[in-house]
């Protein structure tokens, strides 16, 4: 004899099914922003990662004498903390991806946001690479994982007037080659909320998801 189906069986029936077709709908969205994925391969072919096409691919203007001058486009890659290089231990930025700033005009307190990879020439062993920069202010460091590779990270930090700037550098001893990757973050602190659109820990955090996938997909090639 057929048992007669409860009406709650039913109701937890179209929840389930409500929450597949959700989560279907979910992929249907997030697949199209995979597939906006570019790669960057260095010249040398050493390594490469991937970035999303909603960041923007800063390149150094040379000044009239050869030397590496500013960021351009400006407004995304430079600001006075520096995003796309680490003067602090004159490193030689191979390739510089920024946050767009137009997705932020109407907020003032975000500046700059960008991941880089660079050299650091100076540092010719793996002790001198590993031991970081000594005139980079240290909140914290340690062993960390970049995809695979294991690399020290460096979280630092600096303030002045106003402004704040925060990095995570990481430093991996590749080859005989010391190399540096960074998102470096700069923001203001001098608008009051009452008068500006606030840049939000949402914001702070796409900005932040956009950057890591470019850190979490570096790789050596060889």
């Amino acid at each position: 004899m057929l048992k007669k189906r409860s009406p709650y069986s039913n109701e937890l029936l179209f929840g389930f099914l409500a929450i597949l077709f959700g989560s279907l709908c979910g992929l249907s969205v997030t697949l199209p922003a995979q597939t906006t994925l570019q790669t960057f391969t260095s010249q040398d072919g050493v390594f490469k990662f991937q970035y999303s096409r909603a960041l923007v691919h800063c390149t150094s203007q040379k000044s009239d004498e050869g030397y590496p001058g500013s960021w351009v486009p400006a407004d995304s890659c430079s600001s006075h903390g520096g995003v796309c290089d680490d003067a602090g231990s004159s490193a030689t930025t191979i390739a510089c991806f920024a946050y767009p700033k137009d997705d932020f005009k109407d907020k003032p307190e975000f500046v700059a946001a960008a991941f880089f990879v660079a050299e650091v020439r100076a540092a010719t062993t793996p002790k001198s690479c590993l031991e970081g920069s000594q005139n980079w202010l240290i909140r914290s460091d340690q062993s960390a994982m970049v995809s695979s590779i294991l690399a020290r990270r460096f979280r630092t930090s600096d303030a002045w007037t106003g402004h704040y700037h925060a990095g995570d550098m990481y430093r991996v001893f590749h080859n005989k080659k010391c190399y540096e990757l960074g998102i470096q973050e700069t923001g203001t602190t001098v608008y009051d909320p009452k008068d500006i659109k606030e840049f939000t820990k949402q914001d702070s955090t796409k900005v932040r998801a956009r950057l890591e996938e470019a850190r979490d997909s570096f790789t050596f090639l060889n």
